[in-house]
């Protein structure tokens, strides 16, 4: 009779006990398979995050140079700024009489001429003066030197320009007053165009930063101080604009 139920069991698919798999073989091989698994995610973890960590060196050295090259331009440019102001005092517009005292030195143009030469002078001078006292070391500091020197030079920019309108209207305003007025127009509406557009980049490229800041600082609080691997990559707001500004 036995027998007879094994045979009946074996024909409608019945199977062995030992031909069953153990719940301790299942457990065994699943937590198997889990631990390659994570172990091969940790393994692409890390190599992303090495060719993240050397994708941040790379944007770091390049922001690094792009603002040496930057101070070394400006230097050059301040320097060849102070050369044309100091040389601008000795070839005073209009000449000068037998003691050396400029003609039109009672001139309201010959005023606004040497104030303004010596304004564009004497920051170029200071601009000079910061580029080879300063000792560079930290990207976002000399970021800043090169804020404060650019704004300088743009002084220096404007007050060549003025001290170069004015100095038009004492050789050439006497007789031909609308070659003056004509100088003047071309260069104010120059400089104001130029002068504007690079103020709406510096504008355009400090809300960009602001914004990426506190988008920073939101994911940051979300996953509960842990910065993520693009917050390595924007570290030291090394992010490419098309057009930046400082």
């Amino acid at each position: 009779e036995i027998s007879e139920i094994k045979e009946c069991l074996c024909s409608h698919g019945a199977v062995k006990a030992n031909d069953l798999n153990q719940p301790r073989d299942e457990l065994r091989k699943t937590v198997t398979q889990i631990k390659k698994e994570v172990h091969i995610q940790l393994e692409q973890t890390r190599k992303t995050n090495k060719n993240v960590d050397g994708i941040a060196k790379e944007l770091r050295r390049l922001h690094r140079e792009g603002i040496n090259n930057a101070t070394n331009s400006v230097t050059v440019v301040a320097v060849l700024f102070a050369t044309v102001a100091f040389a601008a005092i000795f070839t005073v517009p209009g000449g000068d009489d037998n003691n050396g005292m400029a003609v039109v030195v009672t001139s309201p143009s010959f005023k606004i001429f040497f104030i303004s030469n010596a304004v564009a002078l004497f920051t170029s001078l200071a601009v000079v003066v910061v580029q080879i006292t300063v000792v560079r070391g930290e990207t976002k500091s000399e970021r800043r030197v090169v804020e404060v020197i650019n704004k300088l030079m743009w002084l220096a920019s404007v007050c060549t320009t003025v001290a170069f309108v004015s100095s038009s209207y004492i050789v050439v305003g006497r007789r031909n007053r609308w070659a003056a007025i004509l100088i003047t127009v071309i260069g104010g509406v120059t400089m104001a165009g130029v002068l504007g557009t690079m103020t709406f980049y510096v504008m355009k490229s400090r809300r960009i930063r602001r914004r990426r800041r506190r988008e920073k600082s939101k994911i940051i609080h979300r996953d509960g101080g842990l910065p993520s691997t693009h917050d390595r990559v924007s570290d030291s707001e090394t992010e490419v604009n098309p057009i930046y500004a400082l």
